[in-house]
């Protein structure tokens, strides 16, 4: 019997080496603008990466942070990032520690996707942000992948999920979406769009969901709940003072006697 999770920490290494090929650079290239846009919209002091994919540093130069943290199922040393070793789905990570986690088609090649979103939310401080890629399963850029001698191949070995299906599942964690949208609609043609036309065009075919070879998502950690405890001190803070003895008024009533005789 072959051991899936196995196979899957072979497939997250053999994605490295693919997106050094002509067609992975192509990928590795738009997803990168898209990571970099959000990137440098302000300061991030703990950044979390799952799963090392070699071009962080095209991520950096657009982006302010403090600590650049890479997972991976190894230690790898081609990188002069920290890098732990650990897995996605039970993160040796403390819980609220993490302001932005970094998610390079991740859930590919996890045997149980869900709960590393899970264990995504759980480290995330309240509004963390998930950055996150996939390939879109529905895209017929993907069709050779269902072809016995491909589909044992990276990356398309791995188990695609649908753009839909992560966003039900990130609102379900209580992620609000603010970015959802297709990439690499022609991931065999390397030229970018650079006229307003040519990007209105690729804004519009972005939406079918047969076109896009990939996708982005991005989800902001929201937390309902009532008024925090330490909102609750400041406001003692600031309308009683420690000092102040409450007041007191006391009524004198002046009882007369009534002669009834």
């Amino acid at each position: 019997m072959v051991d899936r999770k196995n196979s899957f920490i072979g497939s997250t290494s053999e994605l490295r080496h693919w997106f050094e090929s002509p067609i992975g650079q192509i990928f590795r290239q738009t997803e990168s603008v898209l990571l970099s846009e959000k990137l440098k919209e302000g300061f991030h002091p703990e950044v979390l990466q799952l799963d090392f994919i070699g071009w962080e540093d095209e991520l950096h130069e657009a982006m302010r942070f403090a600590h650049y943290t890479i997972l991976d199922h190894e230690l790898n040393k081609t990188t002069n990032y920290p890098c732990i070793v650990g897995e996605a789905d039970s993160l040796p990570i403390e819980t609220h520690s993490v302001d932005v986690v970094i998610m390079p088609h991740t859930l590919e090649f996890e045997e149980n996707p869900h709960q590393v979103l899970r264990e995504v939310d759980r480290v995330l401080r309240p509004e963390g942000i998930i950055l996150l890629m996939g390939f879109n399963p529905w895209s017929f850029w993907h069709l050779p992948r269902f072809l016995p001698k491909v589909m044992k191949k990276t990356p398309w070995n791995g188990h695609f999920i649908s753009r839909y299906r992560v966003v039900d599942w990130l609102r379900l964690l209580n992620f609000e979406i603010e970015k959802s949208k297709g990439c690499c609609l022609f991931p065999l043609h390397k030229k970018e769009a650079t006229t307003t036309r040519q990007k209105l065009i690729e804004k519009v075919l972005a939406c079918l969901p047969f076109l896009p070879a990939a996708y982005f998502v991005m989800g902001v950690k929201r937390v309902s709940g009532g008024t925090p405890i330490f909102h609750l001190k400041d406001l003692k803070k600031r309308f009683i003072s420690p000092l102040t003895e409450p007041a007191t008024k006391v009524i004198h009533v002046k009882k007369e006697r009534t002669n009834i005789h």
